[in-house]
């Protein structure tokens, strides 16, 4: 019996080791690749941002969702709002009645600057990413002001 406990309590101090000296490695060897965690902060990298690509991306997104818009070489307007290029992003400006919106949904990850009128009757956010939230967030409108 004295032995099989012994044996136990030394299998448990070679794990603890084996894991500490794994994890200590492991943060010294990705202390410098740690920069995508960024992405999980208060948005895209503004020097990335590439408003054409999402404008473009919009577009074919609610041209798929049977919405009609008319579209410029920086702006795209459609029956519920526009989305206009600028140099932080895609501004995103839709007005309705009783959005299906809560200000939460302004402040994920690849929007930034969001407001949403206290009525719910209208929306502007600078769009920085087109990631499934974006595009979440454009189908809701869709489904309800279309």
């Amino acid at each position: 019996m004295a032995g099989t406990l012994f044996k136990v309590h030394y299998e448990v101090i070679i794990v603890a080791e084996k894991v500490g000296r794994g994890l200590d490695h492991l943060i010294e060897q990705n202390t410098t690749e740690l920069e995508f965690l960024s992405a999980y902060g208060s948005g895209a990298i503004e020097s990335d941002v590439d408003a054409n690509s999402l404008l473009d991306a919009l577009a074919r997104f609610l041209k798929a969702g049977k919405v009609k818009t008319e579209a410029s070489d920086k702006q795209i307007t459609f029956s519920f709002g526009s989305a206009t290029m600028t140099d932080k992003g895609l501004l995103i400006q839709c007005n309705g009645d009783n959005l299906p919106l809560v200000d939460s949904d302004l402040t994920q990850v690849g929007f930034v600057e969001g407001t949403l009128s206290k009525d719910r009757t209208s929306v502007t956010v600078i769009m920085q990413n087109w990631d499934y939230e974006q595009r979440r967030f454009v189908e809701r409108l869709v489904e309800h002001l279309n």
